[in-house]
């Protein structure tokens, strides 16, 4: 079920094996390999790769020293450590997990509470590094944490944000995703109110006269994992 690729030597995963009970298997196989190479780390090297398994998207060290209370040139210290073990990489000062697949393993063996913990400091972080005029991006990264960690307030103000800013680019369909995101946070019939005549002015604008089928938010963000992804890289 597993070959070497003579050029990479990393680890290939044949499609086939995804059929039956080799798939169940296989994967099984897999995830408990990543898992004893996770279990092997000290606290503190755990702690930050679950903190960039959760962000999905990669963390800056500034991001880290927040979550994790270091500073960071600590984080970097961390992260490097955790690049040499080949369970992250660094790329344009972003620290990310190397493949998805590590990542999934992180996340799994979480608990409940304590995912939704590092969503919330995450969110926290996000929200005190980032510039008042950030992307819509980190907006709505802010806010699928919050939404995780059940920050209401946070989650609606920033996907408002991101809604905003989609418009403004032309992005109706995703300026659309968040403002469902912000009417599924709002607490007050006011919030409701200031959803629905965004969601009417970028109907306008778009020269709809009704909304498309909405695509689930974290579509935009985190896309699912596809056989191919279990391809892994060398020394995994």
């Amino acid at each position: 079920m597993l070959a070497v690729d003579p050029v990479s030597s990393g680890w290939i995963v044949h499609t086939p094996s995804f059929t039956g009970a080799a798939g169940t298997t296989l994967a099984t196989t897999v995830h408990e390999a990543i898992a004893e190479r996770i279990e092997c780390l000290r606290d503190e090297l755990y702690a930050l790769l679950i903190t960039i398994a959760v962000a999905a998207r990669g963390c800056r060290t500034d991001t880290l020293s927040h979550v994790h209370g270091i500073s960071r040139l600590r984080a970097a210290v961390l992260g490097d450590a955790l690049v040499q073990r080949q369970l992250v990489t660094e790329s344009d000062g972003v620290y990310a997990c190397a493949h998805p697949i590590i990542a999934h393993v992180v996340r799994t063996g979480l608990s409940t509470s304590r995912r939704r913990e590092v969503h919330r400091a995450l969110a926290l972080a996000l929200e005190f590094v980032s510039p008042v005029d950030a992307d819509p991006s980190t907006h709505g990264e802010i806010a699928r944490h919050a939404e995780q960690a059940g920050e209401q307030e946070i989650a609606y103000r920033h996907a408002l944000q991101a809604s905003e800013s989609c418009t403004r680019r032309g992005a109706y369909e995703e300026a659309l995703s968040w403002l469902d995101l912000a009417a599924g946070m709002s607490t007050r019939a006011e919030e409701s109110e200031v959803v629905n005549r965004a969601t009417a002015r970028v109907l306008e604008e778009a020269g709809w006269h009704e909304a498309p089928p909405i695509r689930p938010i974290g579509s935009l963000l985190l896309a699912p994992m596809q056989p191919e992804d279990l391809d892994l890289p060398t020394g995994v």
